[in-house]
Protein backbone atom coordinates (compact mmCIF):
# COMPACT_ATOMS: atom_id res chain seq x y z
CA UNK A 1 0.00 0.00 0.00
CA UNK A 2 2.75 2.47 0.95
CA UNK A 3 6.11 2.54 -0.71
CA UNK A 4 9.35 2.32 1.21
CA UNK A 5 10.05 6.04 0.90
CA UNK A 6 6.69 6.95 2.45
CA UNK A 7 7.18 4.51 5.32
CA UNK A 8 10.70 5.83 5.92
CA UNK A 9 9.42 9.41 5.91
CA UNK A 10 6.72 8.51 8.45
CA UNK A 11 9.20 6.72 10.74
CA UNK A 12 11.56 9.71 10.52
CA UNK A 13 8.70 12.01 11.54
CA UNK A 14 7.86 9.71 14.47
CA UNK A 15 11.53 9.62 15.46
CA UNK A 16 11.84 13.40 15.43
CA UNK A 17 8.68 13.84 17.50
CA UNK A 18 9.67 11.18 20.03
CA UNK A 19 13.22 12.47 20.48
CA UNK A 20 11.89 16.00 20.98
CA UNK A 21 9.32 14.70 23.47
CA UNK A 22 11.83 12.67 25.46
CA UNK A 23 14.43 15.44 25.43
CA UNK A 24 11.90 17.98 26.73
CA UNK A 25 10.77 15.51 29.38
CA UNK A 26 14.37 14.91 30.42
CA UNK A 27 14.78 18.68 30.80
CA UNK A 28 11.82 18.69 33.21
CA UNK A 29 9.33 20.37 30.89
CA UNK A 30 5.61 19.56 30.86
CA UNK A 31 5.15 17.36 27.79
CA UNK A 32 1.55 16.19 28.20
CA UNK A 33 0.23 17.91 25.06
CA UNK A 34 3.20 16.73 22.99
CA UNK A 35 2.82 13.19 24.32
CA UNK A 36 -0.82 13.01 23.21
CA UNK A 37 0.03 14.48 19.80
CA UNK A 38 2.76 11.88 19.19
CA UNK A 39 0.48 9.07 20.37
CA UNK A 40 -2.24 10.22 17.98
CA UNK A 41 0.21 10.57 15.10
CA UNK A 42 1.57 7.07 15.62
CA UNK A 43 -1.91 5.61 16.11
CA UNK A 44 -2.97 7.14 12.79
CA UNK A 45 0.05 5.51 11.15
CA UNK A 46 -1.02 2.17 12.59
CA UNK A 47 -4.61 2.59 11.42
CA UNK A 48 -3.47 3.53 7.93
CA UNK A 49 -1.11 0.55 7.82
CA UNK A 50 2.06 2.64 7.49
CA UNK A 51 3.60 0.93 10.53
CA UNK A 52 2.52 -1.91 12.77
CA UNK A 53 1.84 -1.54 16.46
CA UNK A 54 4.90 -3.71 17.14
CA UNK A 55 7.11 -1.42 15.02
CA UNK A 56 5.78 1.62 16.87
CA UNK A 57 6.41 0.05 20.26
CA UNK A 58 9.95 -0.92 19.26
CA UNK A 59 10.65 2.62 18.03
CA UNK A 60 9.34 4.07 21.29
CA UNK A 61 11.45 1.68 23.38
CA UNK A 62 14.61 2.23 21.33
CA UNK A 63 14.40 6.02 21.37
CA UNK A 64 13.50 6.11 25.06
CA UNK A 65 16.64 4.15 25.82
CA UNK A 66 18.75 6.41 23.57
CA UNK A 67 17.56 9.59 25.29
CA UNK A 68 17.25 8.42 28.92
CA UNK A 69 19.84 5.65 28.99
CA UNK A 70 17.35 3.27 30.60
CA UNK A 71 14.30 1.29 29.52
CA UNK A 72 10.79 2.58 30.08
CA UNK A 73 10.25 0.03 32.87
CA UNK A 74 13.57 0.84 34.55
CA UNK A 75 12.79 4.55 34.52
CA UNK A 76 9.29 3.97 35.90
CA UNK A 77 10.65 1.83 38.74
CA UNK A 78 13.31 4.42 39.56
CA UNK A 79 10.79 7.25 39.57
CA UNK A 80 8.39 5.23 41.76
CA UNK A 81 11.21 4.60 44.26
CA UNK A 82 12.05 8.31 44.30
CA UNK A 83 8.40 9.21 44.87
CA UNK A 84 8.16 6.72 47.75
CA UNK A 85 11.37 8.14 49.26
CA UNK A 86 10.00 11.66 48.88
CA UNK A 87 6.94 10.69 50.92
CA UNK A 88 8.74 8.59 53.54
CA UNK A 89 11.94 10.58 54.03
CA UNK A 90 11.87 14.04 52.43
CA UNK A 91 15.35 14.90 53.74
CA UNK A 92 16.92 11.87 52.07
CA UNK A 93 15.06 12.75 48.87
CA UNK A 94 16.41 16.30 48.90
CA UNK A 95 19.96 15.01 49.43
CA UNK A 96 19.80 13.35 45.99
CA UNK A 97 21.04 15.83 43.36
CA UNK A 98 18.14 17.28 41.37
CA UNK A 99 19.67 16.11 38.09
CA UNK A 100 19.46 12.51 39.34
CA UNK A 101 15.81 12.89 40.39
CA UNK A 102 14.60 13.48 36.85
Amino acid sequence: MYNEREVTKFIEACTTQLVNLYTASKEGKNVDADKYRVQGFMHAGELLGVISKKQGQALIADLHFQVFGETIDERARRKNKLEALKESDPDAYIEIPAIERR
